[in-house]
């Protein structure tokens, strides 16, 4: 069984995408700054601060998006019969928590009208 904050933030898939996103926005410019060779990073530096907090906004925002996409889930067949489980049709009890013995649960006539 998942946890509840698990289950919790698989209902919320866009605070799921921008978590993801957040951690890409964090990993890319970081590694371009490792990884580019010194050209590009004297060629970004040359940009300015706005053009790179607007690049660095965009990464976040394309990556949200990609994200969300990504983790759109489709809820199976098997989910929705659980889900339905619960709304079943209420059986009379008695005191001792036993259904009495002469009543049972039918269908009202014309749905049982196959059965003549």
């Amino acid at each position: 069984m998942k946890a509840r904050w698990l289950d919790t933030i698989e209902r919320r898939p866009w605070a799921l995408a921008a978590i993801a996103s957040l951690g890409t926005t964090l990993l890319v410019p970081s590694a371009f700054a490792l990884l580019a060779p010194p050209e590009l990073l004297d060629a970004a530096v040359t940009l300015g601060d706005r053009r790179l907090a607007l690049a660095v906004l965009a990464l976040f925002a394309i990556c949200t998006s990609m994200f969300r996409l990504l983790f759109h889930r489709r809820h199976s067949a098997e989910e929705e019969l659980d889900a339905d489980v619960g709304r079943g049709a209420r059986v009379e009890m008695n005191g001792a928590g036993a259904a009495h013995a002469g009543r049972e649960a039918f269908a009202p006539e014309e749905a049982r009208s196959y059965l003549r």
